[in-house]
């Protein structure tokens, strides 16, 4: 007796089109076009997802490929959602820009863990220095990873990303009033076991988590003065990860984990 065929699992694409509540039609970009129709070789007549990168899905039917390189999906059910994870506190983390294209990772990883905003940061220690005629280029392609990683993962919600900006500026454009931790190992750092107890207390009050992750080398003592000058000692925290020097995109994903499967940010 032959086994029995699986179905094939539906494969996601992304619009940049809000989905309606109603079965519509809508016309896919060329570069998912060129996946859907050249990698994945799926023909009219064949079942997808789409997502609009805000939280909506929906099921649709492969139509037509116009001469312009784009394809058109029928959408036959919309399937409403806020993506896997259902926060109530928004999660902004600002990792310093690493070397030979690990902040790549850094940006898949955050997708797929939930993060909410990624403000990349250049700090004194950081050893990648970004010109302004190419930051275009690498937001698109920071966008293009969170895109595969959301459609990968099913984490709906798209990352927010924004152009790296210097520690101070990034630093300095926070609301006294949110909660800034600093990973950066010294006197004045407590524990991250420490800090979880504390932080667990504090979890109703707060909206949003701002959380600085630094090169293997830290922050600059400069940059680490500023901070508590400049937040006024107002809800900032140094933490350290204990004696094991982590490299950073080590460091970043266990922190991310841990903040996304504690359940702090949805209780």
């Amino acid at each position: 007796m032959s086994e029995r065929k699986k179905p094939r699992k539906l494969r996601r694409f992304f619009t940049s089109q809000i989905l309606k509540n109603t079965p519509h039609d809508l016309w896919l970009e060329p570069d998912e076009t060129h996946h859907l129709r050249d990698s994945i070789r799926l023909k009219p007549g064949e079942a997808c997802l789409v997502t609009d990168g805000q939280g909506g899905e929906a099921e649709a039917v492969v139509g037509e490929f116009a001469p312009d390189g784009r394809a058109c999906l029928h959408i036959h059910r919309i399937l409403i959602k806020t993506g896997s994870f259902n926060d109530r506190i928004t999660l902004r983390v600002f990792p310093v820009m690493l070397r030979k294209g690990k902040t790549d990772l850094l940006v898949e990883k955050a997708q797929e863990l939930g993060v909410h905003e990624f403000h990349p940061v250049i700090s004194e220690h950081c050893e990648v220095q970004i010109t302004e005629e190419k930051t275009g280029k690498i937001l698109e392609r920071w966008n293009r990873i969170a895109r595969e990683a959301s459609k990968q993962s099913g984490n709906l919600k798209l990352l927010r990303i924004e152009a790296p900006r210097s520690f101070k500026e990034a630093l300095g454009s926070l609301s006294v009033d949110e909660p800034v931790v600093i990973f950066h190992p010294g006197p004045d750092a407590v524990t991250f076991p420490e800090w979880w107890v504390e932080i667990q207390g504090l979890k109703t009050a707060i909206q949003a988590l701002n959380i600085f992750i630094g090169p293997e080398g830290g922050f600059s003592e400069d940059e680490v003065r500023w901070a508590k000058w400049n937040r006024k000692e107002k809800n900032l925290r140094l933490v350290e990860l204990g004696e094991v020097l982590f490299k950073a995109d080590t460091a970043f994903i266990g922190i991310m984990a841990a903040l996304r499967f504690s359940g702090l940010l949805s209780e």
